[in-house]
């Protein structure tokens, strides 16, 4: 540009006279333009001053641009600034002759400390998709937190925190952060791709609320949520909510107030390798990042500190490879290890929010961050991640062969279809199911029926499920939707269609419930399945529904469950299978002739799904559907997957099938006779134990020998 190029060369005049010498153009934005600089003199120290150009100038934009540079200087002129936050020189407006030959033009600047170094963003560009080291990263974010810190401390947000906006430099020997950018001018460094951004803030490191008109619920905890993508992308190499060119930018601020919250145990692969083997200490930041990242701001942190203090223990045990946490349990993602032979973590040390009680229901050997349960009967599945290589992992060979299975009845039969519906816990030591009564509780070898109060339709519930606080959803008929509390407390979902009936459900750490079911058909559109009612969606975000949709060309819709790749699929009758993203509804199309019951995500990024007659089929990550052979003809009721790979299916008369992992996998019955003649309408494994639940009440294990 013919201004832009005119200035390079140019002395601009500071507010008490200094004189800034402007050499090239470093970078720019939408709203200016960055140059490099000297201080008072052509030789002299070296400055940044960024220029605000004139054809954005309007009150507004002034405003702002001064507003930036007040916070600037008030926060370097405290009586101990702070050495992460780019230091403030200089604020002025300078009349420049317009190379156009006209009046001269007004154009405010600031004058800002030069950081001699590079990016955040660059550096993990040139990382290709890896981590940074856990000791590097717990430094940096240590000094990001502290300027953060100060800069809360002063009632002041930054409100446009990504790795950008993130200097690095060396200063003594010592790497260093330096936060910057905290107005509207923004950074683009050389070589380095633009930021997008809606309404002025940066899409995947914004929270929802700095889209909400007037910005009302803007706080410190925005900065916390932005704090927590940036650490999620140091840690994993990858962007906490990635989105692609040209991509609807409203998409992706659906993505982020609805998707499931960045998972580093997702992308284990990509860790630094003093983190990826400590499935405990990347739980626990797991735990801590989702909570940060959580779309309602009162659900994460109070304060940078208090999200700085929770991380940072578990980075410091993974650079000292000194990991206290990891003399726990093998966590949910390490079934391959020989998890009966593991010690438990003593209460007083479990990491806080580990425990899952509903009404003396204890917690789960897995702690909080395993997943909560979905379909019929069948878990929300861990992302796949291999098993770190010290762990144990179980052969093909013996774990297929049904002589190596010691089978246990742990409960005895109460009575034929006491049980209508069922799901174990993710550790599978406890479960919660639905009788004639209500809601039972299963622990310690026994049913213990669970109070509701009296506005609870207790006829009603058709399923349940476990909610990632612990607490459990139920719903059923005439649109039933609700939630029992940890401490027993009871609370109804509102829904306007009373007609419709959920069968599935499945619940993300982000606060975010589908349900599928069906309801009425009311015809109109042509379709090539019979039956007089259609497949339903309904999502809510919390306790609001969000969502209503019909699948018209399913009959109905059984069981629902999330892939590696963040889409919901659904599974129903006729084979159907439904594809659901952002509140769209597809039909995929019918993939066989039989009902399906239940699905579950593989580690491929595909899904099993199985059903009546026997019927399973396997989907690859684009849901083309492959059938499998199956040793019954019984209908498979319920599924569970493993992070390493195994599935396990239950159905009617007792039967117990492990899919094999072989180059053509196929269902082989392992249990042969185990004492009940049940359903299996609820199943749970790991690499060397199953437990599943009939539709009486019976409770049986097996082990691996």
């Amino acid at each position: 540009m013919p201004l832009r190029d005119s200035l390079a060369g140019r002395e601009l005049r500071g507010s008490g006279g200094t004189s800034y010498h402007l050499r090239e153009c470093i970078g720019e934005g939408g709203q200016g333009w960055v140059f490099r600089a000297n201080w008072d003199d052509p030789t002299g120290h070296v400055v940044i001053v960024k220029v605000l150009r004139p054809d954005v100038v309007g009150p507004e934009t002034l405003k702002r641009f001064k507003r930036e540079a007040d916070v600037l200087r008030m926060l370097s002129t405290q009586g101990r600034p702070n050495p992460y936050i780019v230091r403030f020189y200089d604020h002025a407006i300078a009349q420049i002759p317009s190379p156009y030959g006209a009046e001269p033009l007004a154009m405010p600047f600031t004058v800002l400390e030069y950081v001699d170094g590079t990016t955040l963003e660059k550096v993990l560009a040139d990382q290709k998709g890896r981590g940074l080291p856990a000791e590097r990263s717990r430094r940096l974010l240590r000094m990001m937190s502290q300027a953060l810190d100060v800069v809360h401390a002063q009632k002041v947000v930054h409100r446009d925190l990504k790795p950008s906006n993130i200097l690095l430099a060396t200063e003594a020997g010592t790497e260093i952060a330096k936060v910057t950018d905290f107005g509207l001018v923004k950074l683009v460094e050389v070589n380095l791709q633009r930021t997008t951004a809606l309404a002025g803030a940066s899409l995947g490191y914004a929270p929802p609320e700095q889209y909400e008109q007037g910005n009302q619920r803007v706080g410190p905890r925005t900065d916390v949520f932005s704090l927590a993508a940036v650490a999620y992308e140091m840690l994993s190499g990858k962007p906490a909510f990635p989105f692609n060119e040209g991509e609807n930018p409203l998409l992706i601020v659906t993505r982020i107030l609805n998707g499931p919250r960045p998972s580093l145990m997702k992308n284990r692969n990509s860790l630094a390798p003093e983190l990826e083997g400590q499935s405990p200490l990347i739980e626990a930041l797991d735990r801590e990042l989702t909570r940060a990242l959580a779309a309602d701001p009162t659900a994460r942190h109070e304060s940078i500190m208090d999200f700085w203090k929770a991380i940072e223990p578990p980075l410091r045990a993974a650079a000292e490879d000194k990991p206290a946490l990891a003399r726990g349990p093998v966590g949910a993602y390490d079934v391959t290890a020989r998890v009966e032979s593991e010690s438990r973590i003593p209460a007083a040390s479990a990491p806080r929010g580990s425990g899952v009680q509903i009404r003396g229901i204890t917690p789960n050997s897995a702690g909080s961050v395993a997943p909560p349960m979905h379909g019929s009967g069948s878990p929300v599945h861990v992302r796949p991640t291999p098993a770190p290589p010290s762990l144990d992992r179980v052969s093909e060979a013996h774990a297929s062969s049904p002589a190596a299975w010691g089978w246990t009845v742990l409960t005895a039969p109460l009575a034929p279809g006491s049980i209508r519906g069922a799901v174990l816990q993710p550790g599978g030591d406890a479960a919660v199911g639905v009788s004639n009564s209500g809601i039972m509780r299963w622990e310690r070898g026994g049913w213990i029926p669970t109070s509701l109060p009296a506005h609870v339709p207790r006829a009603a519930i058709r399923g349940v499920r476990w909610l990632p606080d612990g607490s459990v959803l139920f719903f059923g008929e005439a649109g039933l939707v609700g939630r029992v509390a940890q401490n027993g407390a009871a609370n109804l979902w509102r829904l306007p269609d009373t007609e419709i009936t959920f069968l599935g459900a499945y619940a993300d750490s982000s606060g975010s419930t589908t349900l599928v079911g069906e309801r009425p058909y009311r015809g109109g559109a042509q379709r090539t399945v019979p039956g007089s009612t259609a497949g339903v969606v309904a999502q809510f975000s919390g306790d609001r529904v969000t969502v209503v949709s019909d699948a018209i060309n399913t009959s109905r819709l059984r069981s629902v469950t999330r892939l590696a790749s963040g889409v919901l699929v659904a599974c129903g009758d006729w084979g159907a299978i439904v594809r659901i993203e952002l509140g769209v509804v597809e039909h995929v199309g019918a993939i066989c002739g039989g009902h399906l019951a239940c699905i579950a995500p593989t580690p491929d990024g595909g899904a099993l799904t199985v059903g009546v007659g026997g019927h399973a089929l396997s989907l690859s990550p684009k849901l083309e559907g492959q059938l499998e052979a199956v040793q019954t003809t019984r209908d498979l009721l319920s599924l569970a997957t493993t992070a390493d790979g195994q599935a396990w299916a239950g159905s009617a008369q007792a039967r117990l099938l492990r899919r094999t992992n072989t180059t053509t996998p196929g269902w082989v019955r392992m249990s042969g006779s185990i004492g009940v003649t049940s359903s299996m309408i609820a199943i749970w494994a790991s690499a060397r134990s199953i437990r599943a639940i009939g539709d009486d009440g019976a409770v049986v294990e097996g082990r691996l020998a």
